[in-house]
């Protein structure tokens, strides 16, 4: 237990404002006795973030993309390099309040640090979702138009807490697109994002990416949350299917909203063709990072072959899982779940091996009833043939991590068609290569106007006659001859022509 008291600003306009005794503040309590101050956020910054709205969108305007991310390259330098009190400061508190393990914390803060100090991974991003690494510099040319992408405005990031990374990585999307943000901290993790703004502060506090971060904390069904929401102009929103849908209502017309909802993934393995060690290896990491809380993460496991060999294997490195990162968490709400699924299982006669920190389930083939506590607990599902793993995919299916490999050409259509978003290496699911959808979708699409300027009609392309008069032809005599067409197959069709009904009845 901890008795920790950490003091958090908001950030509006780039500006940190702690809590003090001058303005109210919530208070967050912790599972883990820690406590967390954060001031209100009041009408007063809402009107700030729009004053400067304007000035800060017309200075993002003038940078480059190659401005923007060198920028973020100099932030995640000195941020690997521990040099920066905002990496310091997730580094020593956010583990108190997440309830994940350190390690575990530490190695999505050395992913952010990678990701923006490595240049590479933000233009590999643009040139995927987008087909060039220009976009948002200059007019590309695409058939019979040029195109370009511009920015929205003031992007909402609704964010989670079960995912620091996800945080940040919403927040970097905003960035790069040369957004303004409006982040609203999860009660679960006000930490992370507050760091890496931080840091940004710390490089230059007068960058105009810098000054476009608001990122502020308001409790469910706040008036000024409320009111801000309505005044975004584009939509990320993380989390349980509750929030979605509150954001969905509080949102104007034609504001784009990304949904980043509530998903399962699965693990797809034939230990016909592969080692059993090696499958269940690479299962047990895909099922227990973040808690097996991430969409991600592996709940079921459908396997073709020898189950009690596997089983036998899971339990042994869930063991060596465990000895790397604990599970830490002493929220009882989680581990009541937990008891009770087991324990509902346990009754209906399923084989159930559990441990302080981990569990596998072995259930019957189609057996969907029992409900998926998370908790790194491994549902088992014996199957004769992988193709029937297409029968319990849904819509709510993020990704299915294959083992071997071999595999994922012989099934990939019938899993994707079953609602599969993503087939992945097993073992590898929380490390998304270049060119990946998220949840079936291009994540900073969202936050963007694509807006095209079409080649005058002068220019006749591929698919039409090069015309003397090309306004003529197409804006009259097309008409002209359209019309004499009619009057000569169906002159009833035509005003003005009129027809003696004798000549055309027999």
């Amino acid at each position: 237990m901890s008795d920790r008291v950490v003091d958090i600003p908001i950030i509006i306009n780039g500006s940190s404002r702690y809590p003090s005794e001058e303005f109210p503040n919530h208070t967050l309590q912790f599972e883990s006795g820690a406590t967390g101050r954060i001031p209100v956020f009041r009408r007063d910054d809402l009107r700030e973030i729009q004053k400067e709205a304007s000035a800060i969108d017309a200075e993002l305007a003038k940078l480059t993309t190659a401005d923007i991310i060198t920028f973020l390259g100099e932030v995640g330098e000195r941020w690997d390099g521990r040099q920066l009190a905002g990496r310091r400061f997730v580094g020593t508190n956010a583990h108190i309040f997440t309830q994940f393990s350190e390690v575990m914390m530490e190695r999505d803060y050395e992913t952010i640090g990678h990701f923006l100090a490595q240049r590479w991974h933000a233009y590999d991003q643009i040139e995927s979702e987008f087909g060039d690494q220009r976009i948002f510099d200059e007019w590309i040319p695409v058939q019979m138009t040029h195109r370009r992408a511009f920015p929205r405005g003031l992007v909402l990031h609704y964010l989670v807490g079960n995912l620091p990374l996800a945080s940040l990585y919403s927040i970097c999307r905003g960035m790069i697109t040369k957004n303004r943000t409006l982040a609203k901290l999860p009660s679960r993790d006000p930490i992370s994002a507050v760091g890496l703004a931080m840091a940004l502060q710390e490089v230059d506090p007068r960058h105009p990416v810098t000054r476009a971060l608001n990122i502020v904390y308001w409790p469910h069904n706040d008036e000024v949350g409320d009111e801000a929401m309505s005044k975004i102009d584009s939509a990320s929103v993380w989390g349980g299917a509750a929030a979605v849908t509150s954001v969905r209502t509080k949102i104007g017309v034609n504001v784009p909203l990304a949904e980043y909802g509530p998903r399962w993934s699965a693990t797809a393995i034939d230990l016909d063709r592969g080692d059993v060690s090696e499958a269940a290896m690479r299962v047990v990491e895909d099922a227990s990072f973040y808690d097996q809380e991430a969409c991600f993460n592996t709940q079921r496991v459908f396997v073709k072959g020898d189950v009690g060999a596997l089983v036998d294997k899971i339990r042994h490195f869930q063991e060596v899982f465990a000895g790397n990162l604990p599970f830490v968490s002493i929220n009882r709400d989680i581990l009541a779940n937990r008891s009770l699924a087991l324990g509902e299982a346990e009754f209906r006669g399923f084989q159930v091996h559990a441990s302080e920190h981990s569990a596998v389930v072995v259930l019957p083939p189609g057996e969907l009833d029992v409900p998926h506590p998370l908790s790194r607990t491994i549902f088992v599902h014996p199957v004769s043939d992988l193709a029937d793993v297409a029968k319990f995919l849904n819509r709510d299916t993020q990704t299915v991590s294959v083992y071997p490999w071999s595999i994922v050409e012989e099934f990939r259509d019938e899993w994707a068609q079953a609602g599969a978003e993503r087939l992945v290496d097993s073992g590898f699911s929380r490390m998304p290569r270049a060119g990946f959808t998220h949840d079936a979708m291009l994540g900073m699409h969202s936050m963007v106007r694509l807006v095209c300027v079409e080649r005058p009609w002068s220019d006749p392309g591929r698919y039409y006659t090069r015309r003397t008069d090309v306004s003529r032809h197409y804006l009259i005599e097309r008409y002209e001859r359209v019309r004499k067409t009619l009057e000569a197959n169906a002159p009833s069709l035509v005003p003005g022509v009129t027809t003696d009904r004798a000549e055309i009845e027999p």
